[in-house]
């Protein structure tokens, strides 16, 4: 993500232009991006996820029970971290789970690269997230904070250009898709204009579609690789890129991963879960094996 950053490190980076060059393998850029999501809510999870190379963080703020005030702060930690770069590690863009206007203007203004909005089920909606996320130069109506960027110091933007333009141009609006409805609409929804990807939440879409619970490492409910199917035909003919969360799908990953350029791979809280279960684990059987040899 180094060569997709914006004149000033307290601007978001290009991240609807990365997203833009995975579904161009002539551009010699990635193909995919794989990133990250803090389920933890404290700035600690946040500085430590991000600075593990990965391309993105995303910052789960429609399931975390955490004040506003509190995700911008853990977005905010992308300026610190771009500012001191650590072990010459490539410092991620963070995304903010997010889907109302308020919450929406503070995490734009807290430096967010881009913005996932859920449950959108209808180009209209799709279209208005958008306008959430662009000024009135791009046909939006966000509004301008007043104390966010120094001017003159942390303002920069190219010449003829203005940082307004500049994160018009670079924040990515990814639609979530996860109900029967926005299936039927995902052609629609993917030909907004100002839509940078479409991303599958197959956690919902599995309960909106009455699929019986699921466990980890049962075989994929069939309307869910239904689902994958098509949103990979949509992506295809729309040139929109697909995220997923991987964990969170079963089956034979060659057979969908490889249209899937937006892969979140895992989380805080999932990380912990499996490490802390594994550690467990692995010193109760040491034990044993130790308490065998005494015998």
């Amino acid at each position: 993500m180094e060569d997709y950053r914006a004149a000033s490190l307290f601007q978001p980076s290009n991240l609807a232009k990365a997203l833009e060059d995975t579904m161009d393998p002539s551009s010699g850029r990635p193909t995919h991006l794989m990133g990250t999501v803090v389920l933890i809510p404290h700035t600690i999870s946040a500085r430590t996820l991000a600075v593990l190379g990965y391309d993105f963080v995303m910052i789960d703020a429609q399931h975390t029970l955490v004040p506003l005030s509190h995700s911008t702060d853990r977005i905010s930690v992308r300026g610190l971290i771009y500012m001191d770069p650590i072990g010459g590690k490539e410092r991620p863009d963070l995304s903010s789970a997010v889907g109302s206007v308020t919450s929406t203007d503070l995490s734009l203004d807290a430096g967010a690269g881009g913005i996932i909005f859920p449950h959108i089920d209808t180009p209209e909606q799709a279209a208005e997230a958008v306008s959430k996320c662009r000024y009135a130069y791009s046909n939006g109506d966000r509004s301008l904070a007043p104390a966010v960027l120094v001017p003159g110091v942390t303002d920069l933007a190219p010449p003829g250009s203005s940082h307004e333009r500049v994160a018009d141009q670079n924040i990515a609006v990814i639609i979530q898709i996860e109900s029967p409805l926005a299936l039927d609409n995902a052609d629609a929804i993917a030909a907004v204009p100002g839509v940078n990807a479409l991303m599958l939440g197959p956690g919902d879409l599995r309960v909106a579609t009455r699929c019986p619970p699921r466990r980890a490492g049962d075989p994929e409910d069939p309307k869910i690789l239904d689902a994958i199917a098509m949103l990979v035909k949509v992506s295809k003919r729309h040139r929109k890129p697909l995220a997923m969360v991987t964990c969170k799908v079963s089956g034979i990953p060659k057979t969908w991963l490889k249209d899937f350029q937006l892969l979140i791979l895992t989380s805080d809280y999932w990380s912990a879960l499996k490490g802390h279960k594994e550690d467990l684990a692995r010193m109760r059987q040491t034990l044993a094996e130790v308490q065998e040899l005494k015998n």
